[in-house]
């Protein structure tokens, strides 16, 4: 059933990691921060236990609502949704019945987004850890699609001479390959910067290593309102790469405040100019920027394990692994 308010509670229990300390309190927390952070928890689906067998309260009372399962829907930029899916209980062994409700779960929140909310919805993503195979299963069951398993990546503040390599890298005076020319977003005529992004998008996604079954799954305007909701938004700092003035690939940098980092929101190339060593001074170009303007800041990005090529560049620019996630997406 969906969440009525009194089951708002009862349901957060569910959806707080089952390890922690207070499960009472993090509940609590999620359900009075939840308007501040644009989550509605009557996007949530649950199953119940049979009242039947519910602890009561005090004599007349209503029975408590014990929830088994949940499943929240949060909606994002660019028409996407993201899961929250409810953990197995930490001191329970897991039967079959609770991995069915989970996927049942599961499909009345695709459901409910489909009927209800499809101008604003188009892809419904979940992001679990490897580890953790009762999400991935159950989203399998679904109907989601694997598109990849991402590594988070930081590289810290740097100075000295790593600074100095960075910046011979990036060295803004040296000429570009022949017919590429590096143009900033915030140069580019406003009522044609979106068709140009897109353009340069698209033709980067020809081949490509990251998440290539994503391909044709959304719209143009989505994925770059998706890219502009990350972090705070600064067209100076995003660049489109022009070969032969034709759109062939971009670097996307926003700093995020919060995290104290700027955040590699996308690097990509189009196959004709990928064999020109575009992509490691795009970055160190990129990385330059943002430690001038945050030196104290470290950079984050996330790209596809599959991606051997862009994993090696990061490491060879000072990136480190953090975390895994298992992309799993489902259009609606």
């Amino acid at each position: 059933m969906r969440v009525t308010p009194e089951l708002f509670l009862p349901a957060a229990r569910r959806l707080v990691s089952q390890t922690n300390a207070s499960i009472d309190e993090a509940a609590q927390r999620l359900v009075e921060s939840a308007p501040r952070h644009g989550i509605d928890l009557m996007m949530c689906f649950v199953t119940l236990e049979d009242s039947a067998t519910t602890p009561s309260g005090p004599r007349g009372a209503r029975p408590i609502p014990v929830v088994r399962e949940a499943c929240l829907s949060v909606k994002g930029s660019g028409r996407t949704a993201m899961l929250f899916i409810s953990e197995p209980l930490a001191d329970k062994d897991e039967p079959q019945a609770r991995g069915a409700e989970r996927v049942a779960c599961i499909h009345a929140s695709v459901n409910h987004l489909r009927g209800f909310h499809a101008p604003d919805v188009g892809l419904v993503q979940a992001l679990p850890e490897p580890e953790e195979l009762w999400s991935i299963e159950a989203c399998a069951q679904a109907g989601f699609i694997c598109v990849g398993t991402l590594t988070y990546m930081r590289s810290p503040p740097i100075k000295g001479k790593e600074a100095q390599k960075l910046a011979g890298i990036a060295d803004e005076h040296a000429p570009w390959p022949e017919g590429v020319e590096v143009v900033r977003c915030s140069d580019l005529p406003p009522s044609e910067l979106d068709e140009i992004l897109g353009e340069a998008l698209e033709s980067s996604y020809a081949q490509t290593l990251d998440c290539p079954e994503l391909s044709g799954m959304r719209r143009r305007a989505d994925v770059i309102d998706s890219h502009r909701s990350i972090g705070r938004y600064d067209p100076s700092m995003w660049w489109v790469v022009m070969f032969y003035r034709q759109p062939r690939g971009c670097i996307l940098m926003s700093a995020c405040p919060d995290q104290r980092a700027t955040e590699l929101v996308y690097l990509g190339l189009a196959p004709e100019v990928r064999s020109m060593g575009l992509g490691k001074r795009l970055l160190a170009m990129g990385m330059g920027q943002a430690r001038r303007a945050h030196p104290t800041w470290g950079v984050t990005c996330a790209v596809d394990e599959r991606n051997v090529p862009a994993v090696k560049l990061y490491q060879r620019l000072g990136f480190e692994g953090l975390s895994r996630r298992v992309a799993l997406v489902r259009p609606i």
